[in-house]
């Protein structure tokens, strides 16, 4: 069913959230979401998405789809073992990426490409009330998935941190680099069961963002 409307803003009723979406002739306001299908009387107009601040991050646009059948986990081979690592620091690559030695621009695009996809695929709770829950920051929870994930990468260290804790081992490969990935939990606390590779494509499928925020 079609409809159409005028594009507005608002403030959410419900978490007070900036929210972007059209209103139709009958007055109803219709938010903006992932997945909505809009259809524009001309061309389309040029937008402006926050770039990132580093060239090489680009974030998958919504409209492309990706067939992943042929791609594998990557998780630092240390914590393999380590479930919380494999959620916090696992993506998903290519087979032929592991055939050489990974790349910072490499794990950097394929984790943006895991944040897009958990903010896809939240349906639970609003975008906003769990950037609000965990940064105090739902004002970043505006445009699409691709525009959102920018905006997080842009904005809060946190969701940075674990790139930059890849690049650290991939770059020394030593206890120290291993000690701040698994931190605050130490070494004595942590349990190394490993899984197949079945499983660790099921563990970050089931992955919820709000599961990821809170691991960060």
């Amino acid at each position: 069913m079609s409809s159409e409307g005028i594009v507005t803003s608002r403030e959410c009723p419900l978490c007070g959230h900036h929210e972007i979406g059209y209103i139709t002739q009958d007055g109803v306001f219709h938010p903006l979401k992932p997945g909505t299908r809009i259809q524009t009387p001309g061309g389309p107009q040029d937008s402006v998405v926050p770039e990132m601040d580093s060239s090489v991050f680009q974030i998958v646009p919504d409209e492309e789809v990706v067939d992943r059948s042929q791609y594998k986990v990557w998780v630092p081979e240390p914590l393999r073992g380590i479930q919380r690592c494999r959620l916090k620091y696992g993506v998903m690559m290519e087979e032929t990426s592991f055939a050489e030695e990974i790349s910072r621009e490499a794990y950097g695009l394929a984790y943006l490409e895991k944040l897009q996809q958990l903010i896809e695929k939240e349906i639970h709770t609003p975008v906003a009330v769990l950037l609000d829950r965990y940064f105090a920051s739902p004002h970043l929870a505006t445009g699409d998935s691709r525009q959102i994930a920018g905006a997080l990468w842009q904005e809060l260290d946190e969701i940075k941190d674990p790139v930059a804790l890849v690049e650290g081992w991939l770059e020394k490969r030593d206890e120290e680099s291993l000690k701040k990935m698994i931190h605050p939990v130490s070494e004595e606390g942590l349990v190394d069961q490993p899984v197949s590779e079945e499983e660790q494509h099921k563990e970050l499928e089931n992955l919820s963002l709000e599961e990821f925020l809170e691991l960060l």
